[in-house]
Parts: C-alpha cells; structure tokens; sequence
C-alpha cells in the first residue's frame, strides 16, 4: 500500500505522547416544531423605482452624534436629479443656522432641471415629511451608505421592534402635539424598523400601520390593483454598503467604495468633521453625489445578472448565487425531497471549517506560497456535486461499510491524483477514532473560551459503537494518507443522486454567458468565466479586478456558503428543539436564540465540500512530506512551504540559530513547481480556458519590478496570525506591501484589525498594524527594535450600538432626556479590553465588559466612566497595576495586547515534546493527540462573529446556541447533581470561585470550560 511505503506519514499513535482528553463540539441539525414548512420561495418582482431619494447626514463627534445638518437628492422617474437640498437640526445655534441659510442663498442646487437649480433648505421635521411622502406614500427607493446610522439622525424616538425584525430598534419619524405641547408618536404614519446582522448588513422596513390607507395595502406590481388582506409595504431601502459588499465580498467605506467602482465623482476628505462651515457642506454634498454615482454603477453591475432578487435584498454573494439557482428553477434538495432528518444529523455533525494553523511557530523562514484555485468549486467539480443540486431526489444508500473499507485499503496518493477517485467520495463514515488524524471541534486554549477546529490524532470516547464519531469520507481517506493506517468504522451511508430536476432553465450569467444546469456544472462554469474576464481587453484593469474577485466569491458562495447556511431566530422565550445529531434517534431540548436551516441548506454537500477541502491540503502536505520537507503555515486554501532556490539547509538569520532550523529541510523552488504541476491532474476545468494546475505559486513570489522569482519569508505566530515578507542585501526586512512591493498587503490583522489607531482614532488607516508586525519580525531576526509611543494608552475598540440589549446599558445616561440628547442606536460606542485579573473584585470574568459612549479624544478614555454591559455598573479604568479595585477595572494598554498577540499559543498544537503549545514555544510544531471526554451538541460557531473578534464576548453561553441532550451531559447527570450536594462554603473554598459564580452555576449555567473541569474534579472527589 503506498501509504505504507517510500512515503513519510505522522509518527505511529501508540508513541505519541501525552494525550490530552477535551470534550468534543458536534454540529447538530435543529428541527423546529412550529417553524414554517419549507416550500417553493416566490419570486417577487425584481424591479425598483428610478425615482430615488440619496440622502447623507452629518453629525457632532461627541458621545451624542447628533444630527447637524444633511444633503439629499431626489432623482425623478428616469433619472434626472430634480431637486437638491439641505436639511438642519434644530439644535443648531443661531451662527450655524445662519451659515446654511447664506449658503443656500449664495449656491445654486446641482440638479438636472434649470428650473429647479434653487438649493432647498428645510428643517428637519418638514424634510421627514416629505420622506414620507416619498419612500411610503410614493414608494421611491431610499439610498444611502450606512443607512442605519442615517435613518436613526431622522427618527424622534426609538423602541424595541418585533416579529421578523425582533432583535433590533423600530424607529419613529413622525410625532404630533397631543394638545399640552408634549410630541408623542404618531402611531399611524409607519416606523422604520432595522435588525442588524453585521458591520456590513441590516435588515430594513416600515412597519404596519395602525390604520392604513387602501392604497398602502395594495402589493407593488399588482395585476389587479386591489388591496390585499395583510400586505405590508416594507419600503425600497438599499444600503450600498450591503450592495457593495454583495457584489464584492468585501467590507468597503464609501471611500473605497468610489475607488473601487471607478466613480466620477469620488468621496473628498474633510479637513474638520463636525462643524458648519461651507467648506463642510461643500464636503457633504459631495458625499450624497458621491452615493448617487455610486448607485448607478453598481446598480448596473447588479443588473448584469439576470437573477429574481431585488438589489435590496442582495445581502451577500450568497443572496446573489442563490437568486442563480432560482432562476433555473433549481429547488432547494429539502424542498424536492422528504429527506431523512437522522442522515441530516449525521452530516451536519460531519461538518467542520477549513484546516489553519501555523506549523513552524515563531521562527522565521523562507518559503514558496501557494494556494488552490477557488477551493471550494474545485472540489464540488472533482466529487460531480451538481448532479446533486439538479437531481430529482436524493438516495441514501446503507450497508456499505464493506465496500468503503475497500476503498479505503486500495487508496494511494497516486489514486487521489486520478479525477476519476474523487467521484466515489460521497460518503460519510462513522468510525471508533483510535489516534487517527481528524479534524476535532474543541476548547483547545486554556485561556480563551471559543471552540477552535483543528486536524489532531483523535482517540474515541469508548468503544461502543454508539459513541463513534461521524466523518465525511474525504476526511477519512486524508487520515488513511497522512497515517497509513485504516480506522476502525462501524457505520457507513452513501448519497448518490437519481433523475434530472424537470423544469430546469438556461440562464445566462452577467447576461451574457449561456449557461444550461443540465448540461453543465455552473460553479465550474463562474470560474471559467472569472479567467475569461480577467484578459478581455475591452475591460479596464479596475472592472476586470472587480468581476475577478466578483465572480469568485458567488462561486464560492453558492458552491459551499448556502448549503451550509443557518439562521439564528430571535426569541427572548426558550423553545422546543428536537435535534438531530450522531445518533440514530432524534431529542428534544428548549433553548434560546435556536437555528433553523437557511433555504438551501442541505448539511450532506456542505460537509463533503469543506471535507474535500481538507484532503487536497492534506494531499499537498503528503506530496511536501515526502520530499522530506514542511511547511510554515496553512490558511483553507494555502500552504507556505518552506523552501529556497536551491533547496537543503535553511539560512540563518537572527542572533541565535534555533535546533529545529537546523533539522528542517528546505525544498528546491523546482521541487515545489513539480509539485504544483502534479495537481494539473486535477484540474476539472476546460483546459483552453483555464491551464495547468489548480495548485498555484501566488504572485507574492514574484518580484513585480523584475518579474523574477524572489526569496519570500513567513513569520507565524497562530492560525491567521502570520505576515510575507523580504529581505534586502543589508539584512532589513520589508513586509509585503500594496503599492510598494507587491500588489496586496500579506499580513495578518487577526485578533488587531478591530482597534482603534493608537495615534490618530477617528482615522482608517492600519498601518500601525503593520509596524507592529515589522517590530516582532525584527526581534525574531535578532535587529534592534524601539517602543512605540502609544503602547501605554488604553486598547479601545469603535463598536456600534446595534441591539436594544447594548442600548439598555445606558439607559440611566438616556432617562429624561429628549432624543436629540440621547444616545441613540447604531451610534458607535467604545469597548475597552480588560486585563486578566483585572476586572473590578466581585465581578464575573465571564460576564463583564466595559463598553462607553464614543469619545474620539483619547486623553478623555482615563477620566470617564464605563459601564458593564451585563450588569449595567459603572466603573472607572487604569492602566496600571496587577488587578482590578472595587471601584477601577485594570484594562489592557496597546502595549499589552501587542505583547499578548505576539506570544499567543497556537493551542491547536504541540511541541516537540507533543505538549500543547505554550507562550514560549518555538520552531516546528506537530499535531496534539486528543481524546473525546464527552459531546457538546452545539450550532454554527459564527454567531456574533464581530463582538468575538472585538474582545466583547467572554462567555461562551453567549456565542453558540448549545442543544444540551440530556442522554449524554456528564455535567447535567453527574457533577451539577453532585455540587449541588456540597455546602456552598465548602465548595467555593476548594474552588476558589465566588459565592455568586457558584450560586449561578449550581442553577444551571454552565461555567467556563476550564472551570468545568476544576468543579468535575471537585465532585468526583467528594
């Protein structure tokens, strides 16, 4: 067997020591009893309104933001702009409103009508009338960038929004005088309410009416002009960050918005924000033209596809991909199908994210990078995954544990390199892991609280069939390949497609390329198109970069991103869950925020898809290992393999030569491209469109001056923590960077990318980051390096105040207060990171954090109060000092953090002794061995995926939607029983843990993992 012999494989299990023991995280697939029953999805009308108001509103820079004044634009039917005009708070002093009333005088409006050149300039309360008129009443599409913030300077006041927009603000505009000069809400003009899903996307619509009019309840495009019982006109808001980021997959500014879709008129810089001076209205007018063209051009962009989605509702390149799908009449596989719910549990457990890690820690060293040509599209194309997404049915084929042990006996590297193979992998496995090398969702730090996926040798929780594991075959076949050994399996199923969908349609994709589902992979397809694109010469290089990285991430999207898609529903109430999980029956549980299957979501193809994935990367690592090489680090779709001109010793560089840059063996450039060339053989695209491999050296080899291949390094610290860069003839090294060196920046901002600049916080620019990279490279190399000026300053974070609950914490700031004085939702907000140990004594690491209104002066960050946001408390911040005060929390400096992320472990791994990697460890790293302590039935680990990365989530109830099942909680059947047994005194004396933490967890919540495993000890000893 190949994987047996003339091959390097990981090191034989029964030697590999110690094993650590975690409880495992498993995806389960939620069943909601009341949830609506899948069916075909309604293709609304796709057109919107020309007519179309643009509108932008400029603020203070103090806590508040309050509106000063804004510019709006009215675009009539067929485009031409016919009125322009100003609008002003009526908080303005007298001298600013004086300076818009002679500005408006003094400028003509820029419009398309001469007989409307006259500036308008309106107070607030008649310009929201006039909304009213126009976005409800006249149903034009409302336009904006960042339109939450916009719409939330217009409203008077602000409440908890319901139903589908649950979770986020229901927004008043229009109030009336009740008859003692008090406003109160005018309940029948609509609200506008707004959820937010990220920094990129909300949803947005009016609200019902109490009463409304018979015109209003008529649906748009109706063929009978009648009203219809329970129309609601939602509105046509289009935020352009949303369009932009759908079209793009990328989080612009309106800046680089403009840059990026080439408009005429660009976005200007302003040299003082929060003013009124002409100078500044100039700037905002130029802002709402700004918005305007880049409306129009991404509008044709949009229309390019020829897809049934409005562009209001194209929230992401997913959005887009699945309107694709539609358009061919292709029907989600659990709209077509009864499926069986027990095989979507196995497969959704199955499921796991790419493989990252850095595998040579903090050792500097020359490598060739290299990744694969849109991963995920490839790997659908290999495994034939389209017949599955056009199939009439889908079958599932048991009793085929022989015929994959077979597979698995005859699998060689040589095999994996046939097309043919890759279609036979459609499988899921269940397997009695015993130091076979799988993927594992578990803690794995001892100091952070989030689940993390990692490729280790597993070993089984016991031997009982019944606690096997499930895996998608590819995920087996790259064990077998990476240990020459066959795991024991125990249950094996098979899915296999049956017949052609009927009614499927030709599409053409940006209107222009035919494309027939039944004759053709449409994934493969988008890619083939995207190298197309990329060489037509009637194209600018700016719309050929923006169709490339377009049409790659809707490949990417719709080849994987949709068929994993799950959606968090709000409930502040638990509800009844029955999941479906490793088990062959189904259980019931009540939880709150529960997740229900997006609308193609199908957890077979997305767990064989991510699976596939893996084992081309575990095919690269083989084809390197056998060489007698490695590799720096891995990142989903790259590798960084270590590598020189010429091969053999790698160079020293630095003070110290560490042992394991003595042991490791650096390959030949020309051993690399021979690598590269081997994985031609699985390139499942046309060969006259796209050449050669699928297996690329990245640009960044290359020196863009000379062309010439160029000695390249990496520095890695952790997964996705890790920076490209040079080194010149004198020794200096020089990151890879945009417009200096190389066509994108190639360091990571992981873990840094969500704080403020240290130096100046209201600007955008990360080049801090970068410096901070160049400092921690030097010191590896052994060059002198200086303290940044910055590092005793407070670590602040700019959220946005995006949820009533984070609003809540400033209720007392708002009480009694007029709007116009209040803070108000989507403000930004400050988020300073507490220190360990430093939150004030008393407190619940787990559940405290301290959150501010914005304040942009940054000598101010010391003197005021925080609050908690779990407990509402305010408290002052230091910097210096161990710990916390009663009174003082003990916050992080920039100082602090850059120290932490330079020494934060790569928990994933082990040593060279095979101990999991600690702060101090360097050099070559090697897989931890694991064994499954126990399941945690969890659901996607993306929730809140922005407050994670910002610091703001400590506990881990408060990420993931856990389905506890009671069958299998060690906690809940054991050690929560038995600590309720203990007295309370001598439980947290043997603990350590606060009278309140316990009295919580002895009440059902669920402490941190590492606090589990004290108390788990704790009671098994009592």
């Amino acid at each position: 067997m190949e994987t047996n012999a003339n091959c390097t494989v990981d090191s034989p299990v029964a030697k590999i020591t110690p094993i650590d023991s975690l409880r495992m995280a498993l995806r389960v697939f939620p069943d909601l009893g009341d949830a609506k029953k899948r069916s075909k999805r309604e293709i609304a009308h796709t057109d919107l309104p020309t007519r179309r108001l643009v509108l932008d509103f400029e603020t203070r820079i103090d806590a508040l933001q309050a509106m000063t004044f804004g510019c709006y634009r009215y675009y009539s039917e067929g485009g031409p702009c016919v009125e322009e005009g100003l609008v002003y708070s009526r908080n303005l002093n007298h001298n600013e409103r004086r300076t818009l009333k002679r500005y408006a005088q003094k400028r003509r409006a820029d419009t398309d009508w001469p007989a409307s050149h006259v500036l308008q300039l309106l107070p607030l309360s008649e310009f929201v009338e006039r909304f009213y008129l126009a976005a409800y009443k006249g149903r034009c599409r409302v336009v904006g960038f960042n339109l939450p913030f916009d719409v939330s300077r217009m409203a008077s006041g602000f409440a908890k929004a319901r139903g589908r927009f649950a979770g986020g603000f229901s927004l008043n505009l229009s109030q009336y005088d009740d008859g003692t000069g008090r406003l109160r809400a005018d309940r029948f003009r609509p609200n506008i309410a707004i959820k937010h899903i990220d920094s990129k996307r909300a949803l947005k619509g009016f609200t019902g009416r109490a009463t409304p009019d018979k015109a209003d309840r008529i649906p748009e495009h109706s063929p009978s002009g009648q009203p219809e019982e329970g129309y609601k006109f939602r509105g046509h808001f289009l935020d352009l960050r949303t369009l932009v980021f759908a079209l793009t997959d990328r989080g612009h500014s309106l800046e680089s918005a403009c840059r990026t879709f080439a408009v005429e008129h660009p976005k200007t810089k302003a040299q003082e924000h929060g003013t009124v001076t002409d100078e500044y209205i100039d700037y905002c007018r130029r802002d709402v033209r700004a918005t305007a063209e880049l409306d129009d051009r991404a509008m044709v962009e949009f229309k390019r596809h020829p897809i049934p989605l409005q562009a209001t509702k194209a929230y992401s390149p997913a959005s887009i991909g699945k309107a694709y799908l539609r358009a061919m009449n292709i029907a989600p596989v659990l709209q077509r199908q009864q499926f069986p719910m027990k095989y979507l549990g196995y497969a959704q457990s199955a499921f796991y994210g790419g493989r990252t890690s850095a595998h040579v820690r903090k050792l500097p060293v020359p490598v060739v990078y290299c990744d694969f040509l849109s991963m995920y599209p490839t790997v659908n194309s290999l495994m034939a995954l389209w017949e599955f997404v056009i199939a009439k049915r889908v079958r599932i084929i048991t009793d085929c544990r022989d015929e994959i042990e077979a597979l698995l006996r005859d699998i060689t590297l040589k095999k994996l390199f046939d097309p043919l193979s890759w279609t036979n992998f459609s499988a899921f496995v269940r397997i009695i892991p015993n130091g076979d090398v799988l993927p594992i969702r578990a803690p794995y730090s001892n100091e952070s609280n989030d689940f993390q996926v990692a490729v280790n040798h597993v070993y089984a929780y016991s031997d009982n069939p019944e606690d096997g594991v499930w895996y998608a075959l590819p995920d087996v076949i790259a064990s077998v390949l990476l240990t020459g050994r066959i795991p024991r399996i125990v249950d094996a199923f098979r899915i296999a497609p049956e017949g052609t969908l009927e009614d499927l349609k030709p599409v053409k994709l940006l209107g222009t390329v035919p494309i027939d589902p039944r004759c053709g992979d449409f994934f493969r397809r988008i890619i083939e198109q995207r190298k197309v694109l990329s060489v037509q010469q009637n194209l600018s290089q700016e719309d050929r970069e923006r169709y490339n990285v377009a049409l790659k991430v809707l490949a990417n999207a719709t080849s994987y991103g949709i068929f994993a898609e799950m959606l968090q529903r709000e409930s502040d109430e638990t509800v009844e869950v029955t999941c479906y999980g490793i088990d062959s029956a189904p259980y019931i549980c009540c939880v709150k925020h529960p997740e229900e299957a997006g609308e193609f979501c199908f957890s077979p193809l997305a767990s064989l898809i991510t699976s596939g994935a893996r084992l081309m990367l575990a095919m690269l690592e083989r084809c390197v290992t056998d060489l007698g090489g490695t590799y720096a680090m891995e990142d989903t779709d790259s590798m960084a393999i270590i590598a020189t001109q010429s091969g053999g010793a790698i160079p020293r560089v630095g003070t110290e030569a560490h042992i394991d840059a003595d042991t490791m063996r650096a390959l030949s450039w020309a051993q690399v491209q021979r690598i590269v060339k081997r994985f031609a053989a699985l390139n499942p695209y046309d060969k006259h469109i796209i050449l050669g491999s699928i297996l690329k050296i990245e640009v960044d080899n290359f020196d863009p001056q000379s062309g010439k291949q160029r000695e390249l390094w990496c520095y890695a610290i952790a997964a996705k923590r890790y920076a490209l860069f040079v080194i010149d003839e004198h020794g200096e090294p020089a990151l890879l960077q945009s417009g200096l060196n190389n066509k994108d920046d190639r360091w990571s901002e992981h873990g840094l990318g969500h704080l403020l600049n240290p130096t100046e916080p209201q600007s955008e620019d990360r080049n801090w980051i970068a410096q901070a990279w160049l400092r921690m490279i030097r010191r590896a190399l052994g060059l002198p390096t200086q303290r940044f000026a910055f590092e005793n300053r407070p670590a602040v974070s700019r959220i946005t105040i995006s949820s009533p609950t984070l609003m809540q914490r400033f209720a007392d700031y708002n009480k009694g207060k007029a709007y116009c004085a209040q803070l108000k939702p989507f403000n930004f907000m400050l988020s300073c990171h507490v220190k360990k140990l430093g939150q004030p004594l008393g407190a619940d690491p787990q559940r405290f954090h301290l959150i501010a209104p914005y304040e942009p002066d940054a000598t101010k960050w010391l003197k005021g109060l925080w609050t908690d946001q779990y407990a509402g408390k305010r408290y002052r911040i230091a910097t210096s000092g161990a710990h916390g005060s009663r009174n003082a929390a003990r916050v992080k400096t920039y100082g602090d953090v850059l120290r932490e992320y330079e020494y934060h472990p790569e928990a994933k791994c082990a040593d060279s002794f095979g101990k999991q990697c600690a702060k101090q460890t360097i050099g070559l790293l090697k897989r931890r061995s694991i064994r499954i302590a126990g399941f945690r039935f969890i659901g996607k680990e993306s929730n809140k995926l922005e407050e994670v990365e910002a610091g703001m989530v400590h506990d881990p109830d408060s990420v993931y939607t856990e389905y506890p099942d009671k069958r299998r909680d060690e906690w809940a059947t054991r050690t929560q029983p038995a600590l309720k047994a203990m007295p309370l005194c001598e439980l947290q004396e043997k603990s350590g843990l606060s009278r309140a933490t316990l009295q919580a967890i002895r009440a059902g919540r669920r402490p941190h993992p590492k606090n589990q495993t004290l108390l788990r000890a704790i009671a098994k000893a009592h």
